[in-house]
């Protein structure tokens, strides 16, 4: 399963890739697993300016395998690989960016919003049907949702099950731009960095995320 989520470090960025586009890059154990042995290896590679996550072929990521979400006795092992996933991502010493094309679902959302900047294209659609399918939404998340959109809109995805178009997903703050090629636009803000020496990059991630909390 660690070739359906890839690490690949080339000229000081690490990408982060999910390739499982038969299922919209829905993430199962194995694959939330090998994403926490990416991002924990991250950290030790010298001289990284930025990581960037991004699914392949027409998605983000559709979420959690909903085959293993039904089975009772897989579920709390796959949300707790997710939930140590998603921290370790959020915790990350270097800038992280999400470039979003396609389905960004539930777990989906959760990556994207432990990501520094999110990006995403005209076709992205975006929502969070943890109660719909008969599930609570983790408390980390949620917190980190309703800091990024409000309690209202976070309301209109958690209650209400809403999903969102990538206009309405830039008006509620949910991604910072709509681009019609989001891994070009992410390539123009890794031009800026790959030239930034490592300790600089580091002192702007610290001084953003503090003034964001």
């Amino acid at each position: 399963m660690s070739d359906l989520l890839r690490c690949e470090v080339e000229n000081r960025v690490a990408w982060l890739t999910i390739d499982r586009p038969a299922k919209r890059n829905a993430l199962t154990s194995p694959m939330w697993a090998a994403l926490l042995r990416h991002l924990e290896a991250i950290d030790a590679v010298p001289d990284l300016a930025a990581v960037v996550l991004r699914g392949t072929r027409g998605s983000f990521c559709a979420g959690a395998d909903l085959d293993e979400l039904r089975d009772p006795g897989r579920v709390e092992g796959l949300r707790d690989l997710g939930e140590r996933a998603v921290g370790r991502l959020r915790d990350l010493t270097r800038p992280t960016f999400a470039a979003i094309d396609g389905a960004c679902f539930g777990a989906g959302c959760s990556l994207a919003l432990a990501c520094d900047v999110r990006i995403c294209s005209p076709t992205s659609r975006f929502g969070i049907p943890a109660l719909r399918n008969g599930l609570g939404y983790e408390d980390a998340s949620v917190r980190r949702l309703v800091q990024v959109v409000g309690p209202g809109p976070a309301g209109l995805l958690l209650y209400g099950g809403e999903r969102w178009t990538a206009e309405e997903a830039v008006a509620h703050r949910l991604v910072d731009r709509c681009s019609a090629d989001p891994f070009a636009a992410v390539e123009r803000v890794l031009a800026g960095l790959r030239g930034a020496p490592g300790p600089a990059i580091a002192a702007t991630v610290a001084s953003l995320r503090t003034a964001g909390r």
